[in-house]
Parts: C-alpha cells; structure tokens; sequence
C-alpha cells in the first residue's frame, strides 16, 4: 500500500476501509502451488475471508473451496466456483444447510460425527442423489501449532479410537453416501516447515489406520494445512522454503500416491492475509502525563482478530502514516484504540508508531485474513468498511457487508 493509492481509495469510499491487492493473492497462490508435492489440491477456507473477490483469485488460480455455512455457500457461488468444486464441512450442520448445499450442486462433504452422517444420508434421500463423503478424524497426536485442533478432546471430527472400531462401520456407511476419504485439520499457524511435513505424514499414517478398520478405499486425503502468516504486522513472514521435497518424499513412500489418490491441503491465512491493508483516519489525540491516546475510526469492531475469544496480540500491530513522510521525525508512543464506548477497544497498547495528526491516514498490514469477518461487527451499529478489491493500483471490485435488523413482523 502507497499513500497514493490510500489517498484514491479512501477519496471515493471514505475511512475506514479495507484494501485488498489481488497480485498479492496470486503470489500466495503460486507460491504455495510450488511449496507443496505436485498434483496436490489446495482448498480454499472461506473462514479467512470470504470476500468473493479474493476467493475468485484463488479460484482462477486453480484452488477449490471449503466452506462450512449456507453464507459461505452463495460466497463460493458469488466467486464462480461451481458445486463440484466445493467441500462443505463444520461440526454442527443442519438439514436446512445441508438441503442448501445439494440445492447448489455441492457433490462432497466432510463428515465429524455419526449423527452427521445420518444428516447427510437423510438428505441425499430426500434430493434422490448420492455424495461423496471424507471422515474428519482428530487424530490422539497433538501438532505443534499455536491452536491445535487435534490430539485433545474437541467438537471437531471423530475420535480416531471411534472410527479404528470395526463394529462401527454398518454406522458410517450409510445409504447414498460415498466414503472416499480422510479429512484431517491439525491446528492453525502451525510453527514451520518441518512441523507441516510431521503433521502430513502423521496424516497419511491416520488415513491408512482408518481405512484398514473401516474397509474402504481411500481416494482423497485431505490433510489440512496451518500454513502461517503474521497478523496485522509487518515482520517477517514465515517461509516455506524446503518444504516440497520432503513432503514430496512422503507422499511418493506411501501406498497412496501409487494407486493413484488425491492428497489435498486447505488453507485461508497463507492465501489472503498479505493482501490486505486496513486503512483509518486518526480522528483524535489525546495526551496525559503517562500515556497518549490515538483514537482511529475504527476498533476491534472491524480488526478484531477473534476479540471476543483473547486472540488479539495488542504489542505486535503494526502502524503506517499514510498521509505524509515521517521517516525523518521522531515516533511517539501511543495505545491505538478505537470509537466502541468500551475500554476493550484497544488494537495496541504502548506502542512505537510514526507521528501522527488528527486528520491523518494511517494503515494496518496483513489484515486480509481473519479481520472484519472475524470482528465484533455489530457491537455499536457502526457500518461495516467498504472492502475495495485492487490491482496494478486501479480498482477492481467494491464490496460491503451489511448488518442490522430487519422487522420480520409487526
């Protein structure tokens, strides 16, 4: 992000706004394409963001997508993926879901319980249809990761020891379902190349148990991903140098690869966080004898990095002033807060920033996953950012969620 481009952007939509650069999605793409065995497969988790401009990027860049909501669903349609490019998964779906998905053309889903199964049965039933299903296993291994998903009592997917029970299997292979494979997510940001080559190859030894217990073929491993990027700050990415070949090597020793199945991974951060920028207006300062305050026009409703759970990092956001050149002036140090009447509106505390006015454009890196989507959106009635979609520094999609409430009867 420029100040030019800043200084254009926010002339027309106004601050706060989100600026996404659809180059950089491609780059993310085409990078982690060529980090992973080739023939693999990348799903695209509409979790980070499921602005359809971004997921369409990912899409023409040859990703499919994973979803896990009916909003997410008209999201992926929005982005031209068509049903069969897309996997439907999540702990807790329902028959109106599910009905949705069929509706639209959704041929796969991954399945985390017995009851799940039974959802998806039913509703093939009812739609005439059959589908191809992947079991979601949580694995007893714990990944090193900074939020694991696996190797710990969790709503997601099913206890290995459940599915390695071969009395279980007259309940897992239900009328009109196709079980075709194993779903395996091990956590989130997980910490560099070789924890990805021990979570994927603990991933193929997990489906070759499950598929042994239960008899049936595996043709689609997914094994997830946790590839990890900064948030919100401008240090230095991680890099996933060195990782092809020795996951190549793993993927080429088991028997998988040579009958032909599919090895798939998801991922959301890696693909779409660099490309985004939140740009904001300092609407005020204010200085006291042991502390000043900068308040932004916006907050953790719009950055809130999953808030409401204690996952936002206030030391390690990252400012620029976008409005002037201040590489020649002292910084100050300053907590960020935004406009929400609570004292929990703080994106950083104590932190080192370029001077700031009332009045300038300040900017936030890294913020294309997992910002307003992932926000306190509705907490004060603020309206949501325009979301601007840009390339080559001209502008290519406008986009904005809209929110409150609307009377259903009198």
């Amino acid at each position: 992000m420029n100040s030019a481009l800043a200084q254009t952007l926010t002339s027309r939509h106004g601050t706060p706004l989100y600026a996404y650069d659809l180059a950089a999605v491609s780059a993310q793409c085409s990078d982690l394409f060529g980090a992973l065995p080739e023939g693999s497969s990348i799903c695209y988790s509409f979790k980070a963001n499921p602005l359809p401009a971004i997921a369409r990027r990912v899409r023409e860049c040859g990703g499919r997508a994973e979803i896990t909501s009916e909003g997410e669903l008209i999201a992926a349609l929005n982005a031209g993926f068509s049903g069969e490019q897309i996997l439907f998964g999540g702990p807790g779906k329902t028959a109106k879901e599910l009905d949705a998905a069929i509706n639209a053309g959704v041929r796969m889903f991954s399945s985390e319980s017995l009851r799940d199964l039974g959802l998806l049965s039913e509703a093939c039933a009812r739609h005439d249809i059959e589908v191809d299903v992947l079991l979601r296993v949580n694995p007893e291994e714990a990944p090193d990761a900074r939020l694991a998903m696996t190797g710990v009592e969790s709503q997601f997917g099913f206890a290995e020891p459940i599915l390695l029970n071969p009395s279980v299997r007259s309940q897992v292979m239900l009328p009109r379902l196709r079980i075709i494979g194993v779903h395996i997510y091990f956590g989130t940001q997980v910490a560099g190349v070789e924890a990805l080559v021990t979570n994927t190859r603990r991933a193929l030894e997990c489906a070759g148990r499950v598929e042994t217990a239960l008899d049936f073929q595996c043709r689609i491993i997914n094994a997830g991903g946790g590839f990890p990027w900064t948030y919100a700050n401008d240090h230095t990415p991680p890099s996933l140098e060195g990782l092809r070949a020795p996951l190549t090597e793993a993927w080429n020793a088991s028997a998988f690869k040579a009958r032909g199945a599919e090895l798939w991974f998801e991922s959301g951060r890696w693909l779409c966080a660099s490309s985004g920028w939140l740009i904001a207006r300092v609407l005020d300062l204010k200085p006291f004898p042991t502390r000043t305050f900068v308040v932004l026009d916006t907050g953790i409703h719009h950055l809130g990095g999953m808030a409401g759970l204690g996952r936002v990092q206030r030391g390690a956001v990252s400012l620029f002033n976008l409005s002037r050149d201040t590489t020649q002036e002292p910084p100050m140090i300053a907590d960020l807060v935004g406009p929400l009447c609570t004292p929990l509106d703080s994106l950083a505390r104590g932190l080192k920033i370029p001077p700031v006015q009332v009045g300038d454009l300040v900017g936030i890196p890294n913020v294309g996953a997992y910002g307003i989507t992932a926000s306190l959106l509705g907490f004060l009635s603020h309206p949501p950012p325009v979301e601007v979609a840009h390339e080559a520094g001209q502008e290519v999609e406008v986009w904005q969620l809209r929110h409150g409430h609307a009377r259903l009867s009198a």
